[in-house]
């Protein structure tokens, strides 16, 4: 049997969308912008970026403004969190690029303090020059959104711990696992080249037959790799669907083999928006050997973002950037949180994982905006 639906929240006031917020992010926002994008009366997607720093609030107005009219929404709501200096220039400017655009903006709030002001509403019953207090717990969309199974962490330094590496004795013991797993994945290649050799005997030059007999090692190899680590792989997505985890040993195993392209692609190409898939990659990164995470954060990246937690997603990337910054399913994902693009896109990539790549460099820090979210299925 399965579990019914849960039903759509509907927001009636201010206070309502801001409080919708942090469970559409999975955390409370702070010194940010959030856009929420809004097509057939429902959330279509969600983007957070951090107050603009070094960047004129112009630039990232425009750039904004581009997304929602590739996305074609019917309305968003433009919310700033922190001080007057630093959400009104970006809020004007964005008042300013949304003339052009055919986009309906129900409103553009700041919060801060317990209070929200408006941008544009200009009655001061409603919205009065010292702002509007609002308290959160008087709302149903707390509850509402639980309800959902969504959640809202404190902050982002809350996100990001949900999937920080273990430590103490726990990291001893996959230290350990993983130098087992390490012994097993050499006598795993050893045996794979020692194996007999049953290519042709018809070669004529000792040097091409003994060129055939590595490419034949090798081609055994790759065989044996990908043999155990589809193994490992859907061993894992079993274990966890069924609500269980592995141990240290497995998780180490799983590790080792992901290095193997092919067996990372495998995993990937069977990788859904299914919660257990977020928990699984999220145990595997927590655990695995920090130089080894590229992979399973990578994995954790994609899966977060089809499941609408962006947030997770991002940090996600940046685990894996930070181990390999050319790490290619990394980047991949990075760009499509960059663009805010939707889960489906990827459909046709996650047949031909292997053909992976982006089209731009990476040119070092710049401003994040997290989704797309799947959110909560809110009508406005």
């Amino acid at each position: 049997m399965t579990a019914p639906e849960a039903p759509p929240i509907t927001l009636r006031s201010c206070a309502d969308l801001i409080a919708s917020v942090p469970y559409l992010l999975g955390f409370h926002p702070s010194e940010s912008i959030v856009v929420i994008a809004i097509v057939d009366d429902r959330v279509h997607f969600v983007a957070r970026g951090d107050l603009p720093g070094a960047t004129p609030p112009e630039q990232i107005a425009r750039r904004l403004v581009a997304l929602l009219i590739r996305d074609a929404v019917d309305a968003i709501a433009i919310i700033g969190y922190g001080s007057s200096t630093a959400v009104t220039p970006l809020a004007e400017a964005l008042c300013v690029a949304l003339r052009s655009a055919d986009i309906t903006v129900l409103d553009v709030l700041r919060v801060d303090g317990g209070r929200y002001w408006s941008y544009i509403c200009a009655d001061h019953g409603c919205c009065p020059p010292e702002g509007k207090p609002f308290d959160l717990t008087t709302t149903c969309v707390g509850a509402a959104a639980v309800y959902a199974g969504r959640v809202a962490l404190p902050d982002r330094t809350a996100v990001a711990a949900v999937v920080a590496p273990v430590e103490g004795a726990v990291r001893a013991a996959m230290t350990e696992a993983t130098a087992r797993a390490d012994a097993r994945l050499t006598a795993l290649v050893e045996g794979a080249r020692a194996a007999p050799d049953t290519g042709s005997p018809r070669l004529h030059s000792m040097a091409l037959g003994n060129a055939g007999a590595a490419v034949r090692a090798n081609a055994r190899v790759a065989k044996a790799l990908r043999a155990a680590g589809d193994e490992a792989v859907d061993g894992a997505v079993d274990r966890y669907r069924a609500g269980r985890r592995l141990t240290d040993d497995e998780v180490a195993w799983l590790s080792v083999l992901l290095v193997h392209l092919p067996v990372r692609d495998h995993a990937w190409e069977h990788t859904t928006d299914d919660d257990w898939q977020v928990e699984l990659w999220s145990d595997v990164v927590r655990r695995v050997d920090p130089a080894l995470v590229a992979a399973p954060a990578s994995l954790l990246a994609y899966a977060a973002w089809r499941a609408g937690l962006g947030a997770l997603a991002t940090i996600a990337v940046e685990r894996a950037l930070a181990v390999d910054p050319d790490y290619a399913l990394a980047r991949m994902v990075d760009e499509v949180l960059e663009q805010c693009l939707p889960p489906s896109i990827m459909v046709d990539a996650a047949h031909q994982p292997h053909r992976a790549s982006v089209r731009r460099e990476r040119r070092g820090p710049r401003r994040r905006w997290i989704g797309p979210h799947t959110g909560l299925g809110q009508a406005s």
